[in-house]
């Protein structure tokens, strides 16, 4: 338990002090990436072990139709998105962060989904209706949370203020809108492209 604690140090530290943790992250090179895929991971489980096991008064996911592949390629797609379109932005606008401090600083941030899904989920299933919201206030604290350590990560580690980050979160939201855009106009005309190979195929093989 003892090595335990100290391999996982940073991130619980950074839950209580965000900034001077991610501090040590940036300028110490105390952030590890086997720690950051570690805490994706066990995000990825907590958010299938609330879909599967959270009571029916507040789960909207039917259990024997669940996928919990499908939501951890979304989890990691979305944060690989957000990484690359915020590291594009903060090299535009002279962000101090490198790639890997981005990934590192996001992944750190997820720490309190970790402690706060799974428990709720369990407690989900000896509350009434009428006692749903102490549900919600697990889940969305732990959200809540997860996005203002987020934003104090972005801040620390490409030494913005306040108002410059909020600025940075907009055009990430925006570059993030564009890639995608940009993916699925690609996937389309690859679509098309394919398309129009095996219909030239087709045509030269029955003209034979």
């Amino acid at each position: 338990m003892k090595k335990i604690k100290e391999f996982y140090s940073l991130p619980l530290y950074i839950m209580f002090r965000p900034f001077d943790g991610f501090y040590q992250l940036r300028h110490e090179n105390r952030g590890k990436i086997s720690i950051a895929v570690i805490n994706v991971l066990l995000v990825w489980v907590s958010i299938s072990f609330m879909n599967q096991y959270s009571s029916v008064t507040v789960s909207l996911t039917h259990p024997h139709n669940y996928n919990s592949l499908r939501d951890g390629l979304t989890l990691i797609g979305v944060l690989i998105l957000w990484c690359v379109s915020n590291w594009s932005v903060t090299s535009l606008t002279n962000g101090e962060g490198r790639f890997k401090d981005i990934f590192l600083a996001n992944c750190y941030a997820m720490t309190p989904i970790i402690f706060f899904f799974v428990p709720a989920s369990i407690f989900s299933n000896f509350l009434v209706d009428t006692e749903a919201a102490f549900y919600y206030i697990f889940v969305y604290t732990a959200i809540l949370w997860f996005i203002f350590l987020a934003y104090a990560g972005m801040v620390t580690i490409h030494n913005f203020t306040a108002g410059r980050a909020l600025a940075t979160v907009f055009l990430t939201i925006i570059a993030m809108l564009i890639i995608v855009f940009l993916l699925t106009l690609l996937v389309v005309l690859l679509q098309q492209m394919i398309g129009f190979v095996i219909g030239v195929y087709t045509e030269i093989t029955f003209r034979r």
